[in-house]
C-alpha cells in the first residue's frame, strides 16, 4: 500500500473520521452508527457532541427477549425518553434527577416532574417532536453523607434530529434496522 494512503487513513482513523462500528448515512443526511447491544448513535456529524447528535440505547432484555429502547442527547444534557418495550415512548425524564426537577420545551409552561425525576410522556412528547430548545431545571445531591443536599442546576439542548432518533427506534423495534442485540 502506498505510504501516503496509509497515512491518510491513520490520521483519519485517529482523527474519528472514520469509525470502527457500522455507519450509513439516510437519505435526508442523517448519520447512523451501529455500536454493541442495541446502542445508536443518530446526527448530521461524524462528532457526536455536535447539537443534534443523539443516543438510542435498545438492547434485547434478557427476561423478555424484547428491545428496551430508549433515547437521549449524546451531549450529556439531563433529557431521557423511555420507551421500555413499548413502541411509543412511556415517560420522559430528567436523566440525572432522582427528585422533582421542571422541564419546558421552547415557551411552552414549565412541567414538574413526579419525584424521581420523570412525566409520562403524553404530557410532553409532542412539543419534544416540535419543538427546538428543551431545558431541564434540576437539582444534583451533593456526596454528603451527614447533610446530603441538592444543588440547583439547569441543562438546555437543541430538539434537531430528535424526530430522526424516534424514526430509527421504530426501525430497531420493526426489524427494518439490524443491530447488534
Amino acid at each position: 500500500m502506498n505510504r501516503v494512503l496509509l497515512t491518510t487513513i491513520i490520521a483519519a482513523t485517529l482523527s474519528g473520521c472514520v469509525s470502527p462500528n457500522p455507519v450509513s448515512t439516510t437519505s435526508d443526511g442523517y448519520r447512523i452508527e451501529k455500536f454493541s447491544r442495541g446502542a445508536v448513535f443518530v446526527g448530521k456529524s461524524s462528532d457526536p457532541f455536535t447539537p443534534g447528535t443523539w443516543s438510542i440505547d435498545c438492547p434485547i432484555d434478557s427476561m423478555t427477549d424484547k428491545r428496551d429502547c430508549s433515547i437521549s442527547p449524546v451531549n450529556g444534557t439531563p433529557l431521557h425518553i423511555r420507551y421500555g418495550n413499548s413502541t411509543t415512548p412511556q415517560s420522559v425524564c430528567v436523566s440525572t434527577s432522582g427528585i422533582t426537577a421542571f422541564m419546558r420545551v421552547d415557551s411552552n409552561p414549565p412541567i414538574t416532574t413526579d419525584g424521581k425525576g420523570c412525566v409520562p410522556a403524553g404530557q410532553i412528547i409532542g412539543q419534544l417532536k416540535t419543538g427546538t430548545i428543551y431545558r431541564a431545571r434540576y437539582g444534583v445531591m451533593t456526596e454528603s453523607l451527614t447533610n446530603p443536599q441538592a444543588i440547583p442546576n439547569e441543562g438546555t439542548v437543541s430538539l434537531e434530529g430528535l424526530n430522526k432518533a424516534m424514526e430509527i427506534v421504530a426501525d430497531i423495534q420493526a426489524g427494518r434496522l439490524a443491530v447488534k442485540p
